[in-house]
């Protein structure tokens, strides 16, 4: 999916041990509307790896950034591992699984 491209001042911010992908989303009206959601609702951390359908990597994460890049926002950080090493840098596309649905930022869900 390719929310990003009707939203503006696409950006994360740490928030009560959690991390928030905030934007300003354009809605059927061509309305920009300040919009969050919470990551750690669907994305979780395994051994190091960012995973679809987990939660709270922000407990595991170290140095949280978001990257623009030409397929869409990338949320990256360093995560550790199960035995408490780290695996590095790694980063999780997050126009694969968040959509634009008129104004509202919303996960998809997938039935596999």
């Amino acid at each position: 999916m390719s929310f990003h491209r009707s939203c503006e001042d696409i950006h994360i911010r740490l928030e009560d041990g959690y991390t928030l992908l905030l934007a300003k989303v354009r809605d059927s009206h061509g309305q920009l509307i300040p919009r969050k959601i919470r990551l750690d609702e669907h994305i979780g951390n395994t051994d190091g790896w960012f995973i679809w359908g987990g939660n709270n990597f922000t407990r595991t994460a170290r140095n949280i950034s978001l990257e623009h890049t030409e397929q869409g926002p990338k949320l990256c950080a360093d995560l550790e591992m199960r035995n408490g090493g780290s695996r590095g840098r790694q980063g999780i596309m997050l126009s694969e699984k968040i959509a634009n649905n008129d104004g509202h930022l919303k996960f998809l869900v997938s039935l596999v």
